[in-house]
């Protein structure tokens, strides 16, 4: 009786699964369709690949399989699997049928024979050294009998005995701390065992844990020491004072003898290059001498030798084990015999890596603080700069705004006055992206269609690039928006295509933009950091140098250039990278040597349901009675706003001095339903002008607007009593929306 029956077309897609197919947990309907090869596991996969394919070529059917398979919540079941073809009239296979088995008890139950099987063959009869397995409390679980014969103990009474029944050095209770202590790492110690008929003799023993069936096991290797004990106690007692001091010296010594192979090397000398103790016994010093100093060290060394001087010093560089260079203090000296012949070379070595390195990192620290001192200077000015600007625009993008409410669509005005409000809307982009690079704005994600930020950023480039260097364009003009900020999508295509020029101006070249959108399914590449979904991809290829493949992996660090001095600060790809991270996308590069390089940006699309309900409908000004107090230093733009103001139906109170704005608002602030300020006045700021006045009317709606966001952004204004905040410069509806959401909010 088979547990699941299905029936796949000849490449292996389902096409039924019987009712009993539910112990695997899907919606059987959900598998239609699907590869019967999609859910076995990682590693049965290849065998069963191999003889599906088998099954195929050969049409060798009634074969039986076992291989794990996915259930839906993850876990794996073991099946066993008898593939039958399904053959039409004339006698040819057309479908498959697949009988299989749950035989997951089984294989449990041949796995723990496994297990028993593997204990059993630790105990390795064969040995020379006794073997004995401890429980947690020190009983036998079983051992050897060459332990028995070693204890002088029948073989059969071995798993009555604990520990302490042959420990001589060590008392129960602390033989039990040294069982618990034991984990899988293990331990090595001697000690001495006492034997049936109450004799002593020395052992050493290897110790280390291992589970079998939910117990921790001790695993002990027992060897007989006694008489190497006893070869080595005429020795012990000058060799401990040589020792002393050679093993544990925090310098690394070295025995070189005279054709440069290693003879002997402390600890601290093996610690420093990556090895364990003895592995540089034997090795030829050019092994681990750095070929920039290869030359220099065996010179000396010949000096040496030859009797031409009797001691040098240097700055050497070896190679560690894992490849590193080790920079390090050497002084050596050649050892003679009574004969006063030459016997070997005596080496001691002072590791200075650490030094040398942090004086590399104080270097790049300091051309990295050197650099950022020049950003935040550029990105002051252009804050400022920004600032004044803002104020200028305010008149353009209000006015015209104003005017296009008075004017018949249609009319020749009408037209002359969009034409002004956008050439407004692009300063103020433009502002913004200034405000962006010295990070005095706040980003906010919007839906933005690339199609339309790339036909800016290809206007700016066409006359920043050299007219003899091409820019081909593939732009699908249906693209679906992202959710992300204009600034930043602008930021990242004119750093790549920035990138691009530099890498074809050298030589000449192509530059080539395309955007489409992408079906991305996680199986389908490496990159499983991506969700599965649509994207809009944004590639941006040169026919270029190419990358050097030694750099690649170092292309987004941040500082990190191939440009020459002045042409770049190493942060482009770097700020790409973080933005695109930070949009839930992905980059790629792709790149050979001399063929150039093609950087991949992927963001996920707003889908098509998601763009419909974030699309903005006309809709009326919102327009009210209430009394406005504005503030602005500003007189063109008190002036501006004041009729803006007043065009919505509000009354309005205009100081062009927050001080003066204060003392008229202390006399009477029941008069004034909503304050409209500035940010940056002389005086008395904005936001000061809020807090005092906020204190005298705690229930006062508060707008503020800037022209940047350095000392001001929608969190501190809330948590300053602030209700709204306003980026300069400010059009009727921006203005006529955020007045009525802060004081409908109030009344609400």
């Amino acid at each position: 009786m088979f547990d699941l029956v299905s029936v796949t077309d000849m490449k292996g897609n389902f096409i039924f699964l019987s009712a009993s197919c539910k112990i695997l947990n899907y919606d059987l309907d959900s598998l239609i369709g699907k590869n019967v090869l999609e859910l076995v596991h990682p590693k049965d996969l290849p065998e069963i690949s191999l003889r599906f394919s088998d099954l195929l070529s050969r049409f060798d059917d009634n074969q039986k399989v076992e291989y794990r398979y996915r259930c839906a919540d993850g876990t794996y079941i073991w099946l066993e699997t008898v593939g039958r073809f399904i053959r039409d009239d004339k006698g040819n296979p057309k479908e498959i049928l697949f009988s299989s088995r749950d035989i997951t008890e089984r294989k449990f139950a041949e796995e723990k024979l496994v297990k028993e099987a593997t204990r059993r063959h630790l105990l390795m009869e064969q040995s020379r050294d006794g073997i004995v397995i401890l429980d947690q409390t020190g009983q036998v679980v079983e051992s050897n009998r060459r332990f028995a014969d070693m204890l002088n103990y029948p073989f059969e009474s071995m798993n009555r005995l604990k520990v302490s029944d042959w420990e001589f050095l060590y008392p129960p209770d602390r033989l039990i701390e040294m069982i618990n202590s034991v984990d899988e790492k293990g331990d090595h110690f001697e000690t001495r065992h006492r034997r049936r008929d109450g004799s002593v003799y020395d052992v050493a023993i290897s110790t280390n844990a291992a589970w079998f069936d939910e117990q921790k096991l001790i695993f002990c290797i027992c060897r007989d020491i006694t008489e190497r004990k006893q070869a080595e106690e005429a020795l012990r007692e000058s060799e401990a004072r040589f020792r002393s001091v050679y093993d544990h010296t925090a310098v690394g010594l070295v025995h070189v003898s005279l054709d440069l192979h290693i003879i002997s090397a402390n600890k601290a000398y093996h610690d420093m290059l990556g090895y364990k103790e003895n592995d540089l016994i034997g090795r030829h010093l050019k092994e681990i001498t750095h070929p920039d100093v290869i030359d220099e060290n065996f010179q000396n060394q010949a000096k040496l030798a030859s009797g031409e001087i009797d001691h040098y010093s240097m700055e050497k560089k070896f190679i560690h084990k894992n490849g590193q260079t080790v920079h390090a203090i050497l002084d050596a000296n050649l050892i003679r015999d009574a004969l006063g012949n030459p016997t070997y070379f005596l080496g001691s070595v002072v590791n200075i890596t650490e030094r040398i390195q942090a004086a590399a990192e104080r270097e790049k620290i300091q051309a990295q603080l050197t650099q950022a001192q020049k950003l935040e200077s550029i990105g002051s000015l252009a804050g400022g700069i920004a600032h004044d600007f803002n104020n200028l625009l305010f008149p353009i993008v209000g006015l015209s705004e104003m005017m296009l409410d008075d004017f018949p669509p249609g009319s020749p005005e009408h037209s002359d006055a969009q034409q002004i409000f956008e050439a407004g809307k692009r300063g103020r982009a433009l502002v913004h992206q200034i405000l962006s690079f010295s990070r005095q704005s706040e980003y906010q994600r919007i839906p933005v269609h690339i199609q339309t930020i790339l036909k800016e950023v290809f206007k700016l480039c066409r006359t920043t690039i050299p007219a003899e260097i091409p820019i081909t364009q593939d732009i699908q003009i249906d693209c679906r928006p992202v959710m992300a900020d204009p600034t930043q999508i602008h930021q990242i295509a004119m750093n790549l295509i920035t990138n691009a020029f530099h890498a074809v101006e050298p030589t000449g070249g192509t530059i080539s933009i395309q955007l489409k959108e992408i079906l991305y399914h996680q199986k389908d590449t490496t990159a499983d950091h991506l969700a599965s979904g649509t994207y809009a991809m944004l590639s941006v290829s040169d026919t270029g140098t190419g990358i050097d493949p030694a750099i690649m992996n170092k292309i987004f660090d941040p500082y990190f250039t191939t440009k020459g001095k002045g042409r770049g600060t190493g942060l482009g790809l770097a700020t790409v990278y973080g933005i695109v991270k930070a949009y839930g996308g992905d980059i790629r590069v792709d790149s050979e040597p001399g063929k150039g390089a093609c950087f991949h940006v992927c963001l996920p699309v707003l889908e098509t349901s998601e763009a419909k309900d974030i699309e903005k409908q006309p809709q009326p000004l919102p327009t009210g009675t209430e009394h406005i107090l504005l503030v602005d230093d500003e007189k063109p733009i008190v002036q501006l706003e004041k009729q803006m103001l007043e065009r919505l139906g509000y009354r309005t109170t205009c100081f062009s001095n927050s001080v003066d704005a204060l003392a008229a608002f202390e006399m009477d602030p029941s008069q004034f339903d909503l304050v409209i300020t500035d940010m940056h006045m002389p005086n008395l700021t904005g936001a000061h002008l809020a807090e005092k006045m906020i204190a005298v009317k705690p229930a006062l709606p508060v707008i503020v607007c800037t022209g940047f966001s350095e000392s001001i952004n929608r969190e501190k204004a809330a948590a300053m009593g602030i209700r709204g905040l306003l980026m300069k410069p400010v059009g009727l509806m921006d203005l006529a929306r955020k007045i009525r959401e802060v004081l409908d909010s109030k009344s609400g």
